[in-house]
């Protein structure tokens, strides 16, 4: 959907480029996997990006499900998107990194998670020092922070998600760049609120 809105409101074919990236395709490889490389052949990035469906999963449990990783995703996109411009010129476009996700980053990271760990496994709210990196670069990021909904009768929920809970929320926009936040349910409207997003960063 937010192809077709930028197809809509481009004043030239080539005003816009896109890219698409995952946390991977399965368990057993994740990284950050480039679905599109950027290209202004906005049909075929909404080709593509309509691909795109949950990582699979070999069995419960796999690693410790430790398959999202912020920290290193957040590092290689800057290699991946190259350097920012100011957006006046062809020769200087601007870069805005569009991060849609639930908040909570889960890796293996022993040594500088931000909460405790176990077993060196990293649940934690997104450490905005890597996003503030993005930013003192030049990036602009547009948060769109799907609600990570309470699980009052789950055991590990209450034990290793609910003491930060409330940082969550805070945590993504604090990562956004100003006016760039968003927040949805799981059941609300994503493709109107990447639209809204994309019309704030376009205007």
């Amino acid at each position: 959907a937010l192809m077709d809105t930028a197809t809509e409101s481009r004043k030239s074919a080539n005003q816009y480029k896109m890219a698409v990236y995952t946390f991977g395709e399965k368990a057993e490889d994740t990284k950050l996997l480039e679905v599109v490389s950027a290209t202004t052949d906005l049909k075929k990035a909404k080709k593509e990006a309509a691909k795109i469906d949950l990582m699979s999963i070999p069995y419960q449990g796999y690693d410790n499900d430790q398959q999202t990783d912020f920290d290193r995703a957040f590092t290689q996109i800057a290699d991946k998107m190259g350097t920012a411009g100011s957006g006046l010129t062809a020769a200087s476009p601007e870069k805005i990194l569009f991060f849609v996700s639930d908040g909570v980053g889960d890796s293996y990271k022993p040594t500088d998670c931000t909460k405790k760990t176990t077993g060196g496994r990293c649940q934690e709210p997104i450490d905005v020092k890597y996003c503030t990196a993005l930013k003192d670069k030049g990036y602009k990021i547009a948060v769109l922070y799907t609600t990570y909904l309470p699980l009052p009768t789950n055991g590990w929920y209450n034990s290793w998600i609910k003491p930060f809970q409330s940082e969550i929320p805070q945590k993504m926009k604090a990562c956004a760049s100003p006016d760039l936040f968003f927040e949805v349910s799981p059941s609300e409207g994503i493709s109107d609120a990447m639209t809204t997003l994309f019309k704030k960063i376009v205007n």
